[in-house]
């Protein structure tokens, strides 16, 4: 088999298709040019690299994927080249040179009795029935007519293959085939770090010319813009543009559960070129297209909300740390003389999660909340997650904040208990307390002198109870838990670990017992169980030493932000594809819909029997019942 004939072969075109069939699959499961740390996150280190390798994160644009539909094009281009002039052949063709004999063996033939052939009529009869027809005489006496209808049937092969032909060729046109040549020679290149734009080196910029792209942009209302962003790989590239596009306004709308219903912008749209001005609004689903770039409105994000934080130290008597902070920007903090850089990334106005009991959870708006990371010296960083009002877990209210080490992880949150106020106040005095020796001290003197009279007795007890609170207060119940497997018979842990506990929570409750006397002004406490509070406070109290920071950052207040995410397409493809998918359209209407019939009725020269004799390309159920239908339609005209 020469190579030509491999290319137009049916096995090779249907063997190209199917892979196109499964990578279209590939690319409609798998979310398409999303951020490489998402993919990481999703699928791990091994299996990313893997999908890498395989260009499955932007499959419409890989080279083998391109170089099938290449293939693809040339083979069912090499089908329609060879088989149309047959297809066309047919479809002009009346086979009126059949012979006799070949019709009798037909599967569909018989005979009707008549009285006179009355031949014009018949043609008549038939025509009505929408069949083409031709008269013919056989050996010069006998009579032939020949009738067809469903023609078309055939042009379905025409439609479907042009149509893979067409589809194919506009993924072509959108495969970005320039830009991996001049990136293959070395013309451009991709970027791989952050800089601002007027930083980023010509070669990671493509000219307005470029013949299609899918780039984004991110505008705050006031905010002007004229070139895109397209991520390519762990990269990006800088699109020119032949217009500026500015943001004039910004809505959106929020169902009652704070789910967003509804978004559109505002734009002004300004010609390089002429300077002409175009105002109009964009949604989702509405988008404008000018100089045949298509502007979508794709998403919305912050545009770099403003924040008022406390930072709070958690192992510190000290005030809270006022910080003010916004959006993508970075605040440095030099703590026990180590540089600490606060980058917030992101704030979100609607939060929607589910809450309640395992049996009646259902989503709700939780508030505020905002992301932010905390690099040291070294370039290390936990990334953090805050909400700004407490939620309710098993009926009490706790404040959230998650962290993370890499984002791989999920998170790991800390619960810090509202106090009677559903405020951070609660909790802060009481890490101070638990953190104050003279209180501490206080307190376990009287606990102990409340267990025992005997002052030698009170005075041990106490200063036990002393150490035991003190090795919490430094590590938590994990100190407590290392203390007791260093120096507790295995048998004994158990209860010891009891007796621990116990002492641990009853210093916490005389310590909060004392603040509400010294303070009985306060509510903070004002709990029906306020030893509840205490076991929940010295839970968040020791989970904080697996927090990564000594710092709770408190959101007080903020002034929100919002930019419109716009995508801008430049697809000079679209429109092929389109109209191949109505060629595709049309072409199995016309082979599954349009029946396909012939039929040859022959009599032989002063008989007063006709043979009838039908055939289709395709015999089923329906053709069977054409053929009945039509052989009475044919009796009853012989009958009359």
């Amino acid at each position: 088999m020469s190579f030509s004939q491999l290319m137009s072969s049916m096995r090779f075109a249907i063997s190209m298709l199917s892979v196109v069939g499964l990578a279209s699959i590939i690319g409609t499961v798998l979310q398409q040019n999303q951020p490489y740390e998402s993919y990481i996150i999703n699928f791990g280190q091994f299996w990313f690299e893997l999908f890498e390798m395989l260009s499955l994160y932007n499959v419409y644009q890989a080279t083998w994927f391109l170089l099938i539909l290449f293939f693809l094009v040339a083979s069912t281009s090499l089908c329609v080249s060879r088989n149309t002039p047959q297809v066309i052949k047919d479809i002009r063709r009346f086979q009126e040179n059949i012979r006799e004999e070949s019709l009798k063996r037909n599967k569909y033939v018989s005979e009707i009795s008549i009285k006179n052939f009355k031949k014009s009529d018949l043609v008549s009869l038939l025509k009505d029935m929408q069949f083409k027809v031709r008269e013919k005489k056989i050996n010069g006496e006998d009579d032939l007519i020949v009738a067809k209808k469903g023609d078309f049937q055939k042009l379905g092969y025409i439609f479907t293959h042009m149509a893979i032909i067409i589809i194919s060729v506009g993924g072509l046109m959108d495969g970005n085939l320039v830009f991996k040549f001049k990136e293959a020679v070395g013309i451009k290149k991709i970027e791989m770090v952050d800089k601002p734009i007027s930083e980023i080196a010509k070669k990671s910029w493509l000219e307005t010319s470029n013949f299609s792209y899918r780039a984004n942009m991110l505008l705050v209302e006031g905010e002007s813009q004229d070139v895109g962003v397209i991520p390519v790989k762990d990269g990006y590239l800088i699109q020119d543009l032949p217009f500026s596009v500015a943001l004039k306004d910004f809505k959106i709308e929020h169902y009652a559960s704070g789910q967003p219903k509804s978004f559109e912008s505002d734009l002004i749209v300004k010609n390089k070129k002429n300077g002409k001005v175009l105002n109009k609004k964009i949604s989702v689903n509405k988008p404008l297209t000018v100089n045949g770039v298509t502007i979508y409105q794709s998403d919305f994000q912050d545009g770099g909300s403003k924040l008022n934080l406390n930072l709070i130290d958690l192992y510190s008597a000290e005030k809270p740390l006022a910080m003010k902070a916004a959006v993508f920007k970075h605040n440095i903090l030099i703590v026990d003389d180590q540089k600490l850089n606060f980058e917030f990334e992101d704030f979100r106005l609607f939060n929607i999660l589910d809450i309640g009991l395992e049996e009646s959870k259902k989503p709700t708006n939780v508030g505020p909340n905002f992301r932010h990371k905390i690099r040291d010296v070294t370039g290390q960083a936990r990334e953090y997650e805050t909400y700004q009002h407490p939620m309710v877990i098993d009926g009490r209210y706790f404040f959230m904040s998650g962290m993370r080490n890499t984002p791989q992880e999920d998170y790991r949150y800390l619960r810090i208990p509202a106090d009677a106020e559903r405020s951070l106040e609660g909790f802060m005095v009481f890490k101070n307390l638990i953190r104050d020796r003279k209180k501490v001290t206080k307190a376990t003197v009287e606990i102990a002198r409340n267990s025992s009279e005997i002052k030698e007795v009170s005075r041990n007890l106490a200063n036990n109870f002393q150490a035991i609170f003190d090795n919490f207060v430094s590590g938590g119940y994990n100190n407590i838990a290392l203390n007791i497997d260093e120096n507790v018979p295995d048998e004994k842990q158990e209860q010891v670990a009891g007796t621990y506990l116990k002492i641990i929570h009853l210093i916490a409750d005389r310590l909060i017992v004392d603040f509400q006397n010294n303070n009985s002004t306060s509510s903070l406490f004002n709990f029906d169980d306020v030893s509840v509070f205490t076991q929940d406070a010295l839970n968040g109290y020791s989970d904080s030493f697996f927090y990564g920071s000594n710092f709770w950052i408190e959101l007080k207040d903020f002034e929100h932000i919002q930019a419109s995410g716009l995508q801008l397409t430049k697809s000079p493809g679209q429109f092929w594809v389109y109209l191949g998918s109505i060629m595709l359209v049309l072409g199995i209407f016309c082979m599954i819909y349009i029946q396909e019939a012939r039929l040859w009725i022959v009599r032989k020269k002063g008989s007063k029997k006709v043979t009838l004799a039908f055939a289709s390309n395709r015999e089923h159920l329906e053709f069977e019942k054409f053929v009945l239908d039509t052989k009475a339609k044919i009796k009853k005209f012989y009958l009359n």
